[in-house]
C-alpha cells in the first residue's frame, strides 16, 4: 500500500511539473454588479411605480369610494342608530355588511393584481439586466461577473454597476 501511495505521489509531482502553468498565465477578468441598486435605478428610470399606479388608478378610486361610503354608513349608524326603528337599523346594518364584504373583496383582488403586475415588471427588469450583463461581459471579455451581495470583499475598481446602467440606457 505504501508503494502505491509513493507511486501516486511521484506521478502527481511529475504531472504537475510537466504543466507549465503559472499564476500570471491564468489571470481572469472578474467584475461585480450591485444588482439591487441597479434594479432600483432601472425601476426609477422606467417609472415602474408610476406606470403601475396609472394602471390601477380606477380600481384604487373605486376602493376609496367604497371605503368612504362604508365610513359614512358607520357614522350614520352610530349617530342615528338609537333613533331609528328596528327595521331601518337592521336594513342599514345589512347594507353596511354588504358594503364591507364588497370592500374587502375588492381590496384583496386589487392587492393581488398589483402584486402580480409588480412581479411581472420586476421579472422584465431582471431579464433586461441579465441580458445587458451578458452582452457587456462578452464585449469587454469578462470571465466572471458576480453579484455584489455574494462577495465579502472586492476592489471598487472591479464594480461594473455604472457600466451596466449606462449600457441599459
Amino acid at each position: 500500500m505504501k508503494s502505491f501511495i509513493k507511486a501516486a505521489g511521484i506521478s502527481l509531482a511529475i504531472l504537475s511539473a510537466s504543466m507549465p502553468v503559472s499564476a500570471a498565465d491564468t489571470v481572469q477578468k472578474i467584475g461585480y454588479v450591485s444588482t439591487g441598486s441597479v434594479l432600483a435605478q432601472m425601476a426609477k428610470q422606467s417609472n415602474v411605480s408610476e406606470k403601475l399606479h396609472n394602471e390601477f388608478k380606477d380600481r384604487i378610486a373605486e376602493v376609496e369610494s367604497l371605503e368612504k361610503k362604508l365610513s359614512m354608513g358607520i357614522d350614520k349608524l352610530k349617530r342615528n342608530g338609537e333613533l331609528m326603528s328596528e327595521k331601518e337599523r337592521t336594513k342599514l346594518q345589512r347594507k353596511l355588511q354588504s358594503l364591507d364584504a364588497d370592500y374587502k373583496l375588492k381590496v384583496n383582488n386589487l392587492k393581488e393584481d398589483e402584486r402580480k403586475r409588480s412581479s411581472e415588471e420586476q421579472r422584465q427588469l431582471i431579464e433586461k439586466l441579465q441580458k445587458t450583463i451578458s452582452l457587456l461581459a462578452q464585449k469587454e471579455d469578462y470571465d466572471l461577473i458576480l453579484d455584489r451581495q455574494a462577495i465579502l470583499f472586492a476592489d471598487p475598481k472591479d464594480d461594473i454597476s455604472e457600466k451596466v446602467l449606462n449600457a441599459i440606457k
